[in-house]
């Protein structure tokens, strides 16, 4: 009996694909950069979503819009090999089946700084939808890694109590893809819910308070550096990835400062991709 379950969970754990950070995720992202929106882009973020509507409300539209537009599947991640620091353009943003799935999450990034201001109204909103998503997944560690599919190959069992559950409180084993868990599995651990988390960034000791976060130009940088930044995150985790695939509280608190910082350095960068785009109505580009 035991058998036959833990067969159907890993059945489970190994259908369908992971897509990004999770719900979760990519609303701490999109609430920290919220917080630190300019007028011009505030009003403008009002204006094509609509009165009351947050960055956090559309954070995810990216994922449920991959169902129906196959042409953007491509652009949730690039494939960086692990035995590779440097992004390469010609051998990691051209696949095979770039003309049906897209080429990759860099480029795309690239296309938007333009879309986001030189464009309609309609495709304007479209680019947001795509930014805010976007710049979230490139700073997911397991979006910038070729092996195991991003590591959605590799089943773990989560393990860990985090700061949700302390004292007496019963363990649960929960098997998924190491991918998935780096979604929001790690996130989920930790917090009841992804307003809390923004909290815990934001106040006390939290990662936006040091002096890492606060430093000239850490909001800054390119598509091309987020992608080798985060693919050297994804260098670490995988290094410290147990060889029984069991991510207990010891990896938790080893991947601890990675997850925190790149969900906070995610929002910075998204409050300054959009706050550029938002300054100026110049077109094109520069």
């Amino acid at each position: 009996m035991k058998r036959a379950a833990l067969a159907a969970i890993f059945a489970c754990a190994l259908s369908g694909q992971a897509l990004a950070w999770g719900q979760e995720g990519h609303s701490i992202v999109a609430e920290v950069a919220q917080h630190r929106l300019s007028a011009e882009a505030a009003t403008m973020v009002e204006r094509l979503l609509g009165k009351g509507h947050s960055l956090a409300s559309i954070a995810s539209w990216a994922d449920d819009a991959r169902d129906h537009r196959p042409e953007t599947n491509n652009w949730h991640f690039v494939d960086i090999p692990l035995a590779r620091d440097n992004y390469s353009e010609a051998a990691d943003c051209h696949p095979a089946d770039e003309a049906t799935k897209g080429d990759c999450i860099v480029n795309e990034l690239k296309r938007l700084k333009r879309e986001l201001r030189c464009t309609g109204e309609d495709k304007k909103a479209e680019a947001l939808k795509f930014a805010v998503h976007f710049i979230g997944d490139v700073h997911q560690p397991l979006h910038a890694v070729l092996e195991k599919q991003g590591g959605n190959d590799i089943i773990v069992d989560l393990f860990a109590r985090a700061g949700k559950c302390t004292g007496s409180c019963m363990l649960q084993h929960s098997y998924m893809k190491f991918h998935a868990a780096w979604d929001s599995g790690l996130i989920m651990a930790a917090v009841w819910d992804w307003g809390r988390y923004v909290d815990l960034l934001e106040t006390g000791n939290g990662w936006l308070t040091t002096a890492e976060a606060q430093a000239p130009g850490i909001e800054g940088g390119t598509p091309e550096q987020w992608a080798e930044e985060t693919h050297k995150a994804a260098q670490a985790v995988w290094s410290l990835l147990p060889e029984n695939s069991v991510l207990d509280d010891g990896y938790y608190q080893k991947v601890l400062p990675i997850l925190v910082r790149q969900l906070g350095v995610a929002g910075l960068r998204l409050a300054k991709f959009l706050n550029d785009a938002y300054a100026s109505n110049q077109c094109p580009v520069p």
